[in-house]
Order: C-alpha cells, then structure tokens, then sequence
C-alpha cells in the first residue's frame, strides 16, 4: 500500500505567516521613525552665547571678544595674494583663556538664509594657544557672496572637529549693504599673525 504523499503548508498558514510579517515590518518601521537617532539629542547641541562686537562672551575655559571687521576683495597671506570673486570678511578676535591652554579651532560664519561659510577651501582661522590670563589676538577671514554681509553671524569655538556640547560664541557682525560697497574698495588687506600678549599685531 503506497503512503500519502506528503504537501507543503496549505494557503491559509501562508498567507497567516506573510501577514504576520507584513505586520512586524509596519511596526519595525513605525520605531524606526519614533525612537530619537543619534543626532536628535537635543543636550547634545552647541551652547550658544549671543553678543555683538565688542562683547566678551564666555566659553567657559575662555572668553572671546571681537575686536574689529574688516573687508576687501583680496588679502595677502604667506607671500600669496588670494582675490575673492565676492568679498573676504576679515574678523579681528582676542581669546583670553581662564582656566587652561586654549585656543579657537572653529570658525564659521552664517547669514539670515542658512548659508554657512566654514574653514574649507581657502578660508583660513589663525590662531594660536595661550596659557591662561594671557590673551591671544587671532584673525579669521572667510569669502562670502556681497548679499549675505547684512546679517552675517560669526560663530567661534574652541574645538573646530566636533562643537556638540561645548559653548559658541555667535556674534552679530553689524554689517550693512553699504559696507559690501566699502569693502569692495579696500585695499589688499595683509592677514597679520597670531599675537600673544597686549602687544599690537604684526603683518605675517
């Protein structure tokens, strides 16, 4: 007597299981969606500290002040003439560091749009490391379109690789469209080294 042969699951159990699946994929997905990812945890931005030129702003192993904004077309550093097809925005900066050797590694300026110009391509931030009570006076020149200097914020940090957590100074440059006009008539500007002390800048 030949044994019944034996079938795969019927079409019910199949379908029970495809569902079954369908419906722990919904519910995977709608975690996925729910459950803060690594770059939603709000403690982790930046502390900002506001302030305008002229403020000393506390980054709690520092403070900063910007001392002066300059602009022009061309700036000279290291023996190289370098012309912007916008504007370089030249930002005087004093660190005076309080509690340990520190210095500013980040610098970026941003406008009321958005944009963001950072230390990429040929924008530069020198600055040197001062011990504390001894201040620092350091220079960062980034190339920006004419139309964003009316509101145009500096943003200053100790630590240019990763900001998240630590304090940044935003600083509210001042600037007007009147000034585009000026800077686009100054003369080429020679980016002056890192100074320690109260002693004036010197042309690099």
């Amino acid at each position: 007597m030949t044994a019944p042969a034996r079938t795969g699951p019927g079409l019910g159990h199949v379908l029970g299981t495809a569902l079954v699946c369908l419906a722990l994929l919904a519910v995977g997905s709608w975690l996925q969606g729910w459950l803060p990812g690594g770059d939603d945890d709000p403690a982790a931005d930046p502390h900002v500290r506001r302030g305008a030129v002229g403020d000393a702003i506390d980054l709690r192993t520092s403070t900063v002040t910007v001392d002066r904004v300059q602009g022009t077309t061309r700036v000279e550093q290291y023996g190289t003439e370098l012309v912007s097809p916008g504007l370089w925005v030249v930002v005087s900066y004093t660190v005076v560091p309080t509690e340990e050797n520190a210095s500013i590694t980040f610098a970026e300026l941003e406008d009321a749009r958005g944009r963001t110009w950072g230390l990429v391509g040929r924008n530069a931030n020198s600055c040197a490391e001062s011990p504390p009570g001894l201040p620092v006076h350091c220079t960062a020149l980034l190339e920006v379109p004419a139309d964003a200097l009316p509101t145009l914020r500096l943003r200053l940090a100790r630590l240019s690789r990763d900001v998240r957590f630590d304090a940044v100074a935003e600083v509210d440059l001042g600037l007007g469209a009147e000034d585009a006009e000026a800077f686009a008539e100054a003369p080429t500007f020679a980016v002056p080294a890192p100074v320690l002390g109260d002693g004036t800048e010197e042309e690099s």
